[in-house]
Protein backbone atom coordinates (compact mmCIF):
# COMPACT_ATOMS: atom_id res chain seq x y z
CA UNK A 1 0.00 0.00 0.00
CA UNK A 2 2.76 2.44 0.89
CA UNK A 3 4.49 1.60 -2.39
CA UNK A 4 1.30 2.48 -4.27
CA UNK A 5 1.09 5.81 -2.49
CA UNK A 6 4.72 6.65 -3.22
CA UNK A 7 4.27 5.69 -6.88
CA UNK A 8 1.12 7.82 -7.13
CA UNK A 9 2.85 10.84 -5.60
CA UNK A 10 5.90 10.37 -7.79
CA UNK A 11 3.71 10.22 -10.90
CA UNK A 12 1.88 13.41 -9.87
CA UNK A 13 5.18 15.20 -9.33
CA UNK A 14 6.40 14.03 -12.73
CA UNK A 15 3.31 15.49 -14.40
CA UNK A 16 3.90 18.85 -12.71
CA UNK A 17 7.57 18.80 -13.71
CA UNK A 18 6.60 18.20 -17.35
CA UNK A 19 4.13 21.11 -17.26
CA UNK A 20 6.85 23.46 -16.00
CA UNK A 21 9.35 22.11 -18.55
CA UNK A 22 6.91 22.73 -21.38
CA UNK A 23 6.07 26.22 -20.15
CA UNK A 24 9.74 27.14 -19.88
CA UNK A 25 10.54 25.63 -23.28
CA UNK A 26 7.76 27.66 -24.88
CA UNK A 27 8.94 30.86 -23.21
CA UNK A 28 5.72 31.37 -21.28
CA UNK A 29 7.35 33.44 -18.55
CA UNK A 30 6.37 37.08 -18.98
CA UNK A 31 9.44 38.40 -17.20
CA UNK A 32 12.54 37.35 -15.30
CA UNK A 33 10.62 37.14 -12.02
CA UNK A 34 8.15 34.62 -13.46
CA UNK A 35 11.04 32.62 -14.90
CA UNK A 36 12.79 32.52 -11.52
CA UNK A 37 9.56 31.49 -9.82
CA UNK A 38 9.06 28.63 -12.28
CA UNK A 39 12.65 27.49 -11.78
CA UNK A 40 12.15 27.55 -8.02
CA UNK A 41 8.99 25.47 -8.30
CA UNK A 42 10.80 23.02 -10.55
CA UNK A 43 13.68 22.68 -8.11
CA UNK A 44 11.29 22.16 -5.20
CA UNK A 45 9.39 19.46 -7.07
CA UNK A 46 12.67 17.70 -7.93
CA UNK A 47 13.65 17.78 -4.27
CA UNK A 48 10.29 16.30 -3.28
CA UNK A 49 10.63 13.57 -5.90
CA UNK A 50 14.12 12.69 -4.62
CA UNK A 51 12.74 12.44 -1.08
CA UNK A 52 10.06 10.04 -2.33
CA UNK A 53 12.70 7.94 -4.09
CA UNK A 54 14.86 7.81 -0.96
CA UNK A 55 11.84 6.87 1.15
CA UNK A 56 10.90 4.06 -1.23
CA UNK A 57 14.46 2.74 -1.14
CA UNK A 58 14.58 2.83 2.66
CA UNK A 59 11.23 1.07 2.89
CA UNK A 60 12.58 -1.61 0.55
CA UNK A 61 15.66 -2.10 2.69
CA UNK A 62 13.60 -2.26 5.89
CA UNK A 63 11.60 -5.18 4.46
CA UNK A 64 14.80 -7.25 4.05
Amino acid sequence: MADDLLKYLSDKLEVELKVIENDLALGSAKDHGEYKFACGRYRGLLMAKNILIETAERMGHDDD
